[in-house]
């Protein structure tokens, strides 16, 4: 990993402005937390913004708590055309702003902060190089508008699709808000010269290594569906077997492999899985007459994509397919969704202790289960 943390959401994939302007803003149900309101300007960018934030604590409320416990991570920059409008700027942020217009402490525009044509975002650096830029050692946001993702992206068609990237750039902003995880992170990742290019290269480049992991995400998909419980049993061992193998041939040349993979794994599997869980929320709003919506957002699509969240379908299958640039993210949510099934409470642990890979807890299952014979290394 280089010292700059890029997180990016691989996607090949609103709380209101002034107290006098809430119901204007946002037609919402009496369930949108009123905790949630800022000092926004009436604008389309601020709606979306607030629509991704009532978002984060809906999919909070129902799938991780402690998601939910801030209104916002931190500072935001939505990048629209020829101006950066930074949400909840900071210090840091206001520091190496040349001029800006401020709305209130919630909001400010700038001139455009980079030309940087697509953003994406949680940007984070560990390296003194960088010491002057807003972003050392400081999380922050960075989203593109609806509008320009669709020119990069051209399957996000609605500022819901877009919402569910930036819920995934969120969760990592609520990552890297834990000391643990991030100390963990700043000291135990970033010195290492292998990093998540390494992981791409080496399923371009080794036909075998790519195989065997396309076959461990089988083994878990398969275990998810398996509704026998010595057969999904079976299954994972069958993947920890798997996975200890592949594990084994590669750190000879590449020692550093199963630290990186198991920090990736938990970093962008638990931003997917959080981006998924986002989904059933809008299929909800898809499926209710009163839902929130945002006003006079031309690139609002009442919710269409997501009146069926069906993974088998061609939209959403991208979540679950282990591709070579992002297999990490694939491998980490589907062992997610498979401890969720097992019923095994992970989400108390998985940042404060990030030394833990996923797998670990799959582990411990199945070492408690009687006639195990499955042995650690």
């Amino acid at each position: 990993m280089r010292s700059k943390l890029l997180l990016i959401a691989g996607i090949f994939v609103f709380i209101t402005a002034c107290q006098n302007q809430k119901k204007e803003n946002l037609k919402s149900s009496e369930s949108v937390p009123e905790e949630n309101h800022f000092d926004f300007p009436d604008s389309l960018s601020a709606r979306r913004i607030s629509f991704v934030l009532n978002l984060k604590q809906a999919v909070a409320k129902n799938t991780w708590p402690d998601f939910g416990k801030k209104s916002t991570e931190g500072t935001l920059i939505y990048f629209n055309t020829n101006k950066s409008e930074v949400f909840f700027p900071d210090s840091l942020v206001i520091k190496t702003l040349v001029a800006f217009d401020k709305y209130s402490d919630d909001y400010l525009s700038a001139s455009r902060t980079d030309s940087i044509p697509y953003h994406m975002e949680n940007m984070l650096s560990f390296d003194p190089a960088d010491s002057t830029h807003f972003y050392y050692d400081n999380p922050v946001e960075q989203y593109s508008s609806v509008e320009e993702i669709g020119n990069y992206i051209p399957s996000v068609e609605s500022s819901e699709m877009w919402s569910t990237m930036v819920i995934h750039e969120m969760f990592h902003h609520y990552q890297f808000n834990n000391v643990n995880y991030k100390e963990y992170a700043r000291n135990e990742i970033n010195p290492l010269s292998f990093n998540p290019n390494n992981l791409y290269s080496l399923c371009k480049e080794d036909e075998n290594f790519l195989t065997m992991i396309q076959k461990e995400n089988d083994h878990l998909m398969k275990a998810i569906s398996d509704n026998n419980g010595s057969g999904r049993d079976s299954l994972i061992s069958t993947y920890l077997e798997k996975r200890k193998n592949r594990i084994e041939k590669y750190s000879m040349e590449y020692p550093d492999l199963e630290k990186v993979e198991d920090f990736y794994v938990i970093q962008e599997g638990s931003a997917r899985y959080i981006e998924y869980k986002s989904m059933f929320i809008l299929s909800d709003y898809a499926n209710s007459s009163d839902s929130i919506v945002i006003l006079n957002d031309p690139m609002f699509k009442s919710y269409v994509e997501f009146k069926e969240v069906d993974l088998t379908k061609q939209a959403f299958s991208y979540l679950t397919y282990a591709a070579p640039s992002d297999y990490h993210y694939t491998i980490g949510f589907n062992i997610m969704r498979l401890l969720d099934v097992l019923r095994i409470d992970y989400k108390p642990y998985l940042l404060n202790k990030p030394q833990n890979g996923l797998h670990k807890y799959l582990e411990d299952y199945i070492n408690t289960l009687p006639n195990n014979s499955y042995v650690q290394y």
